[in-house]
């Protein structure tokens, strides 16, 4: 998808060139995935850009994890501190192959936005973080690539809501899984898919903008 390896190209130029102005280096490493256990949350063009690069074997783990994780949503996604009880679980990312992200060159916005300087032991779930500098945002992780993400997120739903008229939101596994079985259409189809699975709304549910 065009629009979306446009907007990460450029994305992670600005986070690189932020990084050197600033002489920060980041200590996020091959091998280092803590962050993989995180509940990311994607656009459907992010979702379709992605889906075309996943290996037989990717979509199957996709498939099987995202049926369970919108599962898992149904029941919990007005708890206020789901994504953190999600993340101390420890279920990896469908697409996490031998600590190793397995479409990294193709991965989402919010994936790369995620980075620290201090040691990568506070990223694992449930270590306590240490006090945050200046440059950080919550907990350890840089807030200026986390922010250069978000407005390059909010870029592409611009876009989105102009191609198909409405802008969806929602945890990268269970949006996969949704496009892979061609259960996504119009807004209101959409819509009404989502609400027969109980998933739609709440505070960490699918969105429609």
């Amino acid at each position: 998808m065009e629009v979306f390896e446009r907007e990460a190209r450029a994305l992670d130029e600005a986070i690189r060139d932020f990084l050197a102005w600033k002489g920060l280096g980041v200590s996020c490493r091959a091998g280092c995935f803590a962050c993989c256990y995180g509940w990311v949350t994607a656009s459907r063009l992010e979702a379709e850009a992605l889906l075309p690069h996943l290996t037989e074997a990717q979509r199957a783990r996709v498939r099987a994890e995202g049926q369970a994780r919108l599962a898992l949503l149904k029941e919990a996604k007005d708890d206020p501190r789901f994504p953190e009880r999600f993340f101390l679980l420890k279920r990896p990312c469908p697409l996490l192959e031998g600590g190793l992200c397995g479409v990294y060159p193709h991965r989402p916005l919010a994936c790369r936005g995620v980075l620290t300087d201090e040691d990568p032991g506070y990223c694992q779930p449930g270590n306590p973080h240490p006090a945050p500098k200046a440059h950080h945002g919550p907990g350890h992780y840089l807030k200026v690539p986390h922010r250069m993400a978000r407005m390059a997120m909010e870029r592409l739903w611009e876009e989105e809501g102009r191609r198909y008229g409405f802008v969806l939101l929602g945890e990268l596994s269970g949006l996969l899984y949704l496009l892979e079985e061609g259960l996504l259409s119009s807004r209101e189809e959409t819509k009404a898919r989502l609400g027969a699975l109980g998933v739609l709304g709440g505070r960490f549910g699918y969105q429609i903008v």
